[in-house]
């Protein structure tokens, strides 16, 4: 289960996973197995933003971009 994720629209939720998807495919395989997303929110400016097992987070902006 993602902590916060019943704060999401449904439509934020497609958009993370979407993103997610696209950016756990970037990475090396070694990472891979950290990209799993324990915990979502959206931030003031509107943007899903994520923290994965590995502890890093990212905002996942509109444009499919993350950072």
């Amino acid at each position: 289960m993602i902590k916060g994720i019943e704060k999401l629209t449904e439509k934020q939720i497609e958009h993370m996973e979407r993103v997610n998807n696209h950016h756990t495919d970037c990475v090396g395989l070694d990472y891979k197995a950290g990209m799993e997303i324990i915990e979502a929110w959206v931030d003031e400016r509107d943007n899903v933003c994520v923290r994965l097992k590995n502890g890093d987070w990212f905002h996942y902006l509109k444009d499919g971009t993350w950072y």
